[in-house]
């Protein structure tokens, strides 16, 4: 099952890091639930994921960063632009307290758990 202790492992581990370079996030796109699609920039091309984030939001405990994200109608409003993010909860805008994960985060949970297409390729759903 999808955990944040099993993304603070790898976060952890310097050598994983050494010469890496994470092109990011290119688009983030809602579909259902606690679902997105997420468009990654890859070398010459994208790579196309859809995550179920509900595993890490309401059966994990996500952090106090991260609660907010249990409100589908704040979550239907992430937006990809190299990190995955949300506006403030506060103001409601993409501001200085808005809520984001790092593209090596998201690409991680993505590799391991999402369901991958080609690029305009619908997707089937499939829960993890």
């Amino acid at each position: 099952m999808m955990r944040w202790e099993e993304w603070n492992r790898v976060a952890r581990d310097e050598t994983r890091w050494r010469g890496h370079e994470e092109r990011g996030l290119r688009k983030a796109e809602y579909i259902q639930d606690y679902r997105l699609r997420l468009w990654f920039e890859d070398s010459d091309n994208q790579t196309i994921y859809e995550l179920d984030f509900e595993p890490l939001l309401l059966h994990d405990e996500p952090g106090e960063v991260f609660l907010p994200l249990r409100n589908q109608g704040l979550f239907r409003q992430a937006k990809g632009d190299y990190t995955l993010s949300w506006p403030n909860p506060a103001s409601g805008e993409f501001d200085d307290q808005s809520i984001d994960i790092a593209p090596e985060c998201i690409r991680f949970f993505a590799e391991r758990y999402g369901v991958r297409g080609k690029d305009g390729a619908r997707l089937a759903v499939v829960p993890v």
